[in-house]
């Protein structure tokens, strides 16, 4: 097996998925969610029915059980208390409107009108249109005994909802940890993509596909942020998240640091799509050349290599804060940046395409320096050995390259 074969099985691997044991709740399924809604509206309505002051059948609590039961605890307790405000407020209206006037056409007008006033200056959401609907039915009542026991059966339906909710939320950190190995997984396959169209080299319409799915990278970052900002209010006033603090601010800084990668991804699949859609020269430019693409193709395969062990790496490291995939991700910066040094001795050369050669260089250096920075971040609260890699020391004839290399991101 050759050199480039042996890369390209390397990076292969490593941006395959690997089965990690995570010490995590898992997400309920279905079942479990129907379960759990089942079993808070029969308790609620078993309590309410041994209460005095309640109807014969007290449903108002199990319907407010199945209400108020959310999938995080955070919003459990919020709907609980929306919910209880929105029938306390209506059934207040209602007395209030009861004591002085009868029941009419504009006592009911004016309740519903009075009622919803106060339901927009509480700010109880969804439930705004709780509070004339409460007004309304005991208005048409007219007994006390009908608002007493509608304000006890919210009160039970809301509290057996609460105790639920304590007891069942799920924490989604693992949703959310399975959802950045995946998108480091994705982008690893990408640039392993990128790696074999370089070094085939094939018609510049591959280059132009290749920069459409780099450009399309963003959505996924956009979908893993939310599946952090379901994690993140998972955690939120639940006593089964408690010490989960730190996991969240990590796997923040992993989705910024991917975030970059995705960026440089996309940067780099421009340039070569520039380069591949420009006309013949007279001669033939370094980044043409064999020699030149084939260091350039194994170089984006030991990235690729990398991106795919740092995502397995990471998420090793949320479950259980060690990990033993350090090494290969230090062997494969390390490669990466040596062929990264060959491949810019060889483009350094009189062409009209130094820039574009200048700004590919950069955006390998971009790419291994935001791995190794991602490399060194704490988990969990412990710190992680530092990778010992030589940073990139580029010719000082390269700063204009730089300079133009915003410029071009700019247009990408």
């Amino acid at each position: 097996m050759s050199s480039d074969q042996r890369i390209r099985a390397a990076a292969q691997s490593a941006v395959t998925p690997a089965r990690v044991g995570l010490r995590r709740l898992q997400t309920q399924p279905r079942g479990f969610e129907i379960a759990r809604l089942v079993v808070a509206a029969v308790l609620s309505f078993e309590f309410a029915s041994w209460l005095p002051d309640t109807s014969p059948r007290p449903v108002l609590a199990p319907l407010t059980a199945i209400l108020v039961l959310q999938v995080t605890l955070f919003q459990t307790i919020r709907h609980v208390w929306q919910r209880v405000v929105s029938v306390v407020v209506g059934v207040i209206v209602a007395a209030l409107l009861s004591s002085q006037v009868g029941f009419s056409w504009w006592s009911l007008g004016l309740a519903i009108t009075a009622a919803l006033i106060c339901g927009f200056l509480m700010r109880l959401g969804n439930y705004i249109l709780e509070v004339p609907i409460s007004a309304m039915l005991i208005l048409s009542l007219g007994t006390g005994a009908a608002a007493t026991g509608r304000i006890v059966e919210t009160l039970v339906g809301a509290l057996t909802g609460l105790v639920a909710g304590i007891l069942t939320s799920p924490v989604k950190i693992q949703t959310a940890e399975e959802a950045l190995e995946g998108l480091s997984g994705t982008m690893a396959r990408h640039l392993h993509d990128i790696a074999e169209a370089v070094e085939k080299r094939p018609e510049p319409r591959t280059f132009g596909e290749l920069l459409s799915q780099a450009r399309s990278l963003s959505r996924d970052v956009q979908h893993v942020d939310g599946e952090l900002a379901q994690a993140e209010e998972s955690i939120r006033l639940n006593p089964q998240g408690i010490g989960m603090f730190r996991a969240m601010v990590a796997l923040r800084e992993t989705l910024a640091a991917l975030e970059h990668c995705g960026i440089t991804i996309r940067g780099l699949a421009r340039c070569l799509a520039d380069h591949a859609n420009e006309p013949e020269p007279d001669r033939e430019d370094p980044l043409s050349k064999s020699e030149a693409r084939s260091r350039l193709a194994t170089a984006l395969g030991h990235l690729a290599s990398a991106l795919g062990t740092y995502g397995r790496m990471r998420r090793q490291q949320f479950a259980t804060g060690t990990t033993d995939l350090e090494d290969p991700l230090t062997y494969h910066l390390g490669a990466a940046h040596e062929e990264r040094v060959k491949l810019g001795e060889l483009l350094w050369a009189d062409s009209p395409d130094w820039p574009l050669h200048g700004e590919v260089l950069v955006h390998l250096d971009r790419l291994r320096t935001e791995l190794e920075a991602g490399r060194r971040m704490r988990t969990q609260g412990r710190p992680t050995r530092r990778l010992r890699i030589p940073k990139p020391s580029p010719p000082a004839t390269l700063s204009p390259i730089r300079r133009r290399t915003d410029l071009r991101r700019a247009r990408s």
